[in-house]
């Protein structure tokens, strides 16, 4: 009988691991050649989102590198660059072959002009200054439509990001409680220290708020009175909310 040939014999393990070291590292060889090859040199910035900034100059102000690495690249002082910027809410950087970055804009949405002697502050509902950097071109598309607010002293925010939290709530919590009781139309806030709050609607419709709490509260009362006065309001002197559990209509 003929004997079958013997079956090879398994390489040693030693063999074995020598061969994988060895394709391990002629992939990653392969892998860092292709990955610093010039067609991932970083040749465009793109920037979306954006309506009220200028694109060109958050692209400059994010100093994101060309002819650097598309890939190796950590956008770490562009990041840095951008979160400085008061108007971006929040922004994310993506990674476009073979030679593109992304910047994706996320701004923050302007609620009330603050109105001062020698100037004006936009803010949005956390009370952050949207116009603070003067070198920044600000497109506010609806400017003019935007409420007036008064009463805060200027220096209260001379150099600081945002302005005081109180007052933030304030304009934030009558702004929006308005525009579900009311279609457009022209507001001026006045703060009053957060201890006389009023306004004016329309420059007809007086309202007074008191103090800033239960402002919420306050407002809703004031939505159930707005059915009462409707047409009427060149005949109402002011509406009177200050203790939502006793509201006031007074007529001229």
């Amino acid at each position: 009988m003929v004997r079958k040939k013997e079956r090879k014999r398994k390489k040693p393990l030693w063999s074995r691991f020598l061969v994988a070291i060895f394709l391990i590292a002629a992939f990653t060889a392969l892998g860092v050649y292709i990955l610093t090859l010039p067609i991932w040199e970083i040749k465009e910035v793109v920037v979306n989102g954006t309506r009220m900034l200028s694109d060109s100059e958050i692209r400059a102000l994010a100093a994101v590198p060309l002819s650097e690495n598309l890939f190796l690249h950590d956008f770490s002082r562009t990041k840095n660059n951008l979160s400085r910027i008061t108007p971006i809410r929040s922004f994310r950087i993506y990674r476009i072959p073979p030679a593109t970055v992304l910047i994706s804009i996320k701004e923050r949405e302007p609620i009330a002009a603050l109105v001062f002697p020698d100037r004006s502050i936009i803010i949005d509902c956390e009370g952050y200054i949207l116009n603070r950097n003067t070198n920044l071109t600000m497109n506010i598309p609806n400017l003019a439509a935007l409420p007036v607010v008064t009463g805060i002293e200027s220096e209260d925010i001379s150099g600081i990001e945002k302005i005081d939290g109180k007052a933030a709530r304030v304009i934030a919590d009558i702004v929006s409680k308005l525009s579900r009781f009311l279609e457009a139309g022209r507001l001026q806030l006045e703060i009053g220290g957060l201890q006389n709050v009023s306004f004016l609607l329309d420059d007809l419709l007086r309202v007074k708020v008191g103090d800033d709490q239960n402002i919420k509260i306050k407002m809703e009362v004031f939505g159930a009175l707005l059915p009462q006065i409707a047409g009427k309001w060149d005949r109402v002197e002011y509406v009177d909310v200050r203790y939502p559990d006793n509201p006031v209509i007074k007529y001229k």
